[in-house]
C-alpha cells in the first residue's frame, strides 16, 4: 500500500446547469488481484463527519465508486451498461440506475488517472449527467 496524493474533479450536470467539485486529498493506493484500489477521506462536512471512498477500477474496465459515512452509496460503473445502485441517506435509501458512458484508465502501483462518464436515473427518469476525473500520484 503506498501514500498517494489525489485529486478528484467532479462535473454534474442537472437540467442545462452544470455544477464542478474539486477535491484534492492523500490517500492510499494498492493493487489487488489485478485491480487497482484508491481510497480516501473526504474533507469534514459542516457536520463535523467524515465520508471515506474507496474506489476500484477492475482490469475488466469496471469502476466500482463506494462512500461510506453520512452517505453511503456503491456507483457500478462499467461502459455501455446500466446497473442498479444503492444510494442511502438518513432519510432513506434509494436504487438508482447508472449507465455507463465512458471509462478509461491508466492506472500503475506509480500513480495514475481514470475517467468515468455515466447518467443517473431513477425509475427510468433521468435524474443527471456525470463526469469524475481521479489523478493520483505518489507522494
Amino acid at each position: 500500500m503506498k501514500k498517494v496524493l489525489v485529486k478528484v474533479k467532479g462535473t454534474q450536470g442537472v437540467d442545462g446547469q452544470k455544477d464542478v467539485i474539486e477535491l484534492s486529498t492523500e490517500g492510499t493506493l494498492r493493487e489487488f488481484e489485478g485491480d487497482y484500489i484508491i481510497t480516501y477521506s473526504e474533507d469534514p462536512t459542516e457536520s463535523g463527519s467524515k465520508t471515506k471512498t474507496q474506489l476500484t477500477i477492475q482490469k475488466s474496465g469496471t469502476i466500482i465508486l463506494e462512500r461510506r459515512g453520512d452517505l453511503n452509496s456503491r456507483l457500478i460503473i462499467t461502459e455501455g451498461e446500466r446497473n442498479n445502485c444503492l444510494y442511502a441517506i438518513p432519510q432513506g435509501s434509494l436504487t438508482l440506475g447508472i449507465y455507463g458512458k465512458k471509462v478509461e484508465s491508466n492506472m500503475s502501483l506509480c500513480g495514475g488517472t481514470a475517467k468515468m462518464a455515466y447518467s443517473i436515473d431513477m425509475n427510468l427518469q433521468p435524474l443527471s449527467d456525470n463526469e469524475v476525473e481521479i489523478f493520483v500520484e505518489e507522494r
